[in-house]
């Protein structure tokens, strides 16, 4: 929010002087007026940087002063025939809180600069103002209106504060346009296992003149398909369809989550305890994944059975926190579904995970392949066919080019430089590049593998880059080599997890406790049964 506007330049005799003001007496005190406020800060102490020497002009200033930001533009006009002092420097400046985000505020203040100095140059608009007779200014008694600089002033002021735009005619040729566009910080980057959901209705937004792809897109971004997956279905290209989504996701009109797979693991974060204590949000999380309509009345927890929540029963917040306390790392959902059956009924699963991840007291545990060294013979056999196919292929094409253009035929390749073609090979195709045995094809299978292994891709973005399912990539991988496979978060839910949030409740950092507690009981207990020896253990029993 805009604090103040003023107007200042260098006067020949006075030196850098305020004209004018908006609100009175927010930059230079003003005699006792009921409307006149207290200065926001001193101005002769920044005076020099608001009407500063030639070579710092024309360009964005900006000033923090008794906890306040002075945004201006300096401008000089150099003109030796009009001025006194061959020069005429003023400063259309805005006053902001010093913590406010002032990113939207530098291009109205440079557009300001910009049409005020057009009007000097074209017929002295400001310069002209001070010849006036009566001219009252700021910090004199009286002061307050008939000066239409100060008009323009308060009408900036107040319609960029209240509606974030302006639109204010000065003269019958020039109008003063401007407009604070939101400042976003830039998209998380986009991978082609994302999954987009929709926080507006984007098909009330859509017109006709939308880019295609986006408007293409659309009718696929439903919470279920991935990037990869929308681009393929939309029949668009998978670059523009990941622009398009990166433009949705800067304007916050959809959130990315995660492929949904039975098969992979889900754990709560810290934020597990704000959500435990939250019982208006556990009643959204109620609304949001039963499959019907949920009876609020009962906080208490009635627990739902068998298929009474399909037909209309209510999800206690009890069962809701007790599945969400349930979800823990190494347990595949899959695993976690069939352990709570009996609370699941009238409970969407997908809208049930979807919800926490959304709130971030969910997180997604990624798998990730890593590669010690790779098998050798099958990999290395397919890289080097594979280079020598495209170079045969090459080659070939650029002999049909040459001769189809009319150029000379192309020499032929020295015998020495030709390829030997083992003939059992060619009575396969090999020696034309149109068969394969089966061992090279193995090999050639895996080669796209080979750039995913390096544990900074997840096997989610596997699957989705090379559209094959979860299963085919892991069997695929026992034939790579050395693989290891891991399961990991990311960097900013591991630093959350290490810092548990400090609104967490008791209640529920003594129910971890406990369960820790209790888990470390039974590992120990485990762990001896295992130690006895094996008579002692036929006597026990």
């Amino acid at each position: 929010m805009i604090k103040s506007i003023f107007y200042t330049r260098f006067h020949p005799e006075k030196g850098p002087t305020v004209l004018h003001q908006v609100p009175e007496g927010s930059i230079i005190p003003c005699p006792p007026s009921p409307t006149a406020q207290t200065p926001l800060f001193d101005f002769s102490a920044i005076s020099d940087f608001i009407i500063p020497r030639r070579e710092f002009c024309d360009r964005l200033v900006t000033v923090c002063a008794s906890h306040h930001r002075v945004i201006g533009y300096p401008v000089c006009i150099h003109a030796p025939q009009r001025y006194e002092r061959i020069e005429f420097i003023f400063n259309f400046a805005i006053v902001l809180d010093e913590a406010a985000d002032f990113s939207g505020y530098l291009s109205v203040v440079r557009k300001l600069a910009v049409l005020f100095r057009n009007l000097e140059e074209q017929g002295g608009f400001l310069s002209r103002e001070e010849e006036m007779e009566g001219l009252i200014v700021a910090g004199q008694e009286g002061y307050g209106g008939g000066a239409k600089v100060y008009a323009l002033c308060e009408m900036i002021l107040e319609d960029l504060n209240n509606y974030c735009e302006c639109m204010i005619p000065i003269d019958e040729s020039n109008t003063l346009n401007l407009k604070l566009f939101p400042m976003h910080p830039p998209p998380a980057p986009i991978h082609s296992y994302h999954v987009p959901l929709s926080t507006v209705r984007l098909s009330s937004l859509a017109t006709s003149t939308w880019d295609l792809t986006m408007s293409r897109i659309l009718p696929y971004i439903n919470g279920i398909n991935s990037v990869a997956q929308i681009a393929q279905r939309a029949d668009t290209d998978f670059a523009l369809t990941r622009k398009a989504v990166a433009h949705l996701l800067y304007y916050g009109c959809i959130l990315l989550l995660d492929v949904f797979q039975f098969g992979a693991i889900y754990a709560p974060t810290a934020e597990i305890g704000a959500f435990f204590g939250d019982e208006a949000l556990q009643d959204e999380c109620r609304r949001y994944v039963a499959t019907a309509p949920p009876v609020l009345g009962d906080p208490g927890g009635s627990r739902n059975g068998g298929g009474g929540g399909r037909g209309g029963g209510s999800i206690s917040r009890a069962t809701i926190l007790r599945l969400y306390a349930s979800l823990k790392q190494g347990l595949i959902l899959k695993a976690w579904c069939i352990e709570h059956r009996a609370l699941l009924p009238g409970i969407d699963v997908r809208r049930f995970v979807t919800f926490g991840v959304i709130k971030g007291f969910l997180y997604r545990v990624h798998k990730y392949a890593i590669a010690s060294r790779a098998s050798g013979p099958e990999v290395d056999a397919a890289e080097h066919e594979l280079l020598r196919s495209r170079k045969r292929n090459a080659e070939r094409e650029w002999r049909a080019a040459a001769t189809s253009s009319g150029w000379a035929t192309p020499t032929a390749a020295a015998p020495e430089e030709e390829e030997a073609v083992d003939p059992a090979r060619a009575d396969h195709g090999m020696g034309n590049g149109s068969g394969t045995t089966a061992r090279e094809r193995e090999g050639r299978d895996l080669l796209p593998l080979a750039r995913y292994l390096d544990g900074a891709h997840c096997v989610d973005e596997i699957c989705a880059e090379l559209r094959i399912g979860e299963r085919e990539v892991l069997a695929k991988l026992k034939g790579y080599g050395d693989v290891h496979e891991t399961c990991r978060a990311s960097a900013k839910v591991a630093i959350e997890r290490t810092a548990w949030d400090s609104k967490a409740t008791p209640t529920l950092f003594l129910i971890l406790a406990a369960a820790a507690a209790a888990a470390a009981l039974h590992a120990a207990g485990a762990a001896g049964a295992r130690a006895r020896p094996e008579g002692r253990r036929e006597r026990a029993h």
